[in-house]
């Protein structure tokens, strides 16, 4: 009673976010959907353009995507047995990987796990990869032109980094509010990276904003490595780990940054302490790290729609109808 319940519900709040196109419900858990594995979801020809993936909490991989067609895909979100009143049901939605070519232009990924140490692929523009937990690195790749692609809100990338080289420009790459690992790209990417955490250092880029990031690493090398970029108002514990002036702070000491590990959940370590040197301290007064910025880091990666974080329900019933409580909060 309770799961079908907590599906309905889901159902009609995705229907909010999407009138005009289709929800198609896959679960490999074994309850009743339209699919199982995200691939036959993608390949079915009932599924169109624009239609919603609602990837259904389990503890079974929902496999690899290789796509060509816009979807919207969403899952449940992570670290959910780790943050109250998050979600009432605690499971994820797992998949191995995705590649999105040509024809995937305007996909949305959000709330996943992408459980694997492979790689992802973004093969084209218009892209959305927000508030997944990753186990890999995501690869963009440079034989082509395109632009418009934003990676926010995300927590454990390996990397991101850009796999082939080529004269076609990339632009528009917005990476915000990560917790990861570095980014290496060739000349031809620019774009944004802002309000990040960076557990690695040694990364490489061109042409880019570089602001209000942590470089958590010590190890004595910078946070990048590249010129023609704009560099201002970022922390590291390396004493090289960003150029000198411009708002940008070496040498800080991390555990006057962040509250830590004791009492909070795996990404909420993250957040910034009182008396944080990182408070404030990003351009315009914005504080430094994945929760500052316009669009701060969410806990669990909760995607954009609304929540049921708590539902009540009596094991038994005396009679024909069975009294529920459901507790449902707007995401944004």
């Amino acid at each position: 009673m309770k799961k079908i319940i907590i599906l309905t519900l889901c159902l009609a709040t995705l229907a909010v976010l999407n009138t005009s196109a289709k929800i198609w419900r896959v679960n490999s858990a074994g309850l009743p959907a339209d699919f199982t594995t995200i691939q036959a979801a993608h390949d079915a020809t009932a599924v169109l353009a624009g239609d919603t993936l609602h990837l259904e909490p389990s503890g079974v991989s929902y496999g690899a995507l290789v796509s060509a067609k816009k979807l919207i895909i969403v899952g449940p979100g992570y670290f959910l047995d780790e943050n109250p009143n998050q979600q009432a049901n605690p499971a994820t939605a797992i998949i191995d990987a995705f590649t999105l070519n040509a024809g995937s232009e305007g996909t949305v990924i959000s709330g996943l796990t992408i459980l694997t140490t492979q790689a992802s692929h973004i093969n084209t523009g218009n892209i959305t990869v927000s508030r997944n937990k990753f186990a890999g690195s995501i690869y963009l790749t440079g034989g082509h032109g395109y632009s418009n692609i934003i990676i926010s809100g995300n927590y454990g990338i390996a990397g991101i980094s850009s796999d082939a080289t080529s004269a076609d420009l990339i632009t528009n790459v917005f990476i915000l509010n990560n917790y990861l690992g570095k980014v290496t790209f060739s000349t031809q990417f620019s774009g944004v990276i802002a309000n990040n955490i960076f557990y690695s250092h040694s990364g490489t880029v061109y042409y880019f904003t570089i602001k209000n990031n942590i470089g958590y690493n010590s190890d004595g090398s910078p946070v990048f490595y590249g010129n023609t970029n704009t560099v201002s108002n970022n922390l590291s514990a390396s004493g090289v780990g960003f150029p000198a002036g411009n708002g940008n702070q070496n040498n800080v000491n991390m555990t006057t940054v962040f509250v830590g590990a004791t009492g909070n959940s795996t990404d909420g370590k993250y957040k910034l302490q009182t008396g944080s040197p990182a408070i404030g301290a990003g351009l315009n007064g914005e504080d430094c790290g994945m929760f500052g910025g316009n669009d701060p880091y969410h806990l669990s990666g909760l995607p954009e729609i609304p929540s049921v974080y708590l539902l009540t329900a009596p094991s038994n019933s005396n009679g024909p109808t069975l009294p529920v409580t459901v507790s449902v909060k707007t995401i944004n």
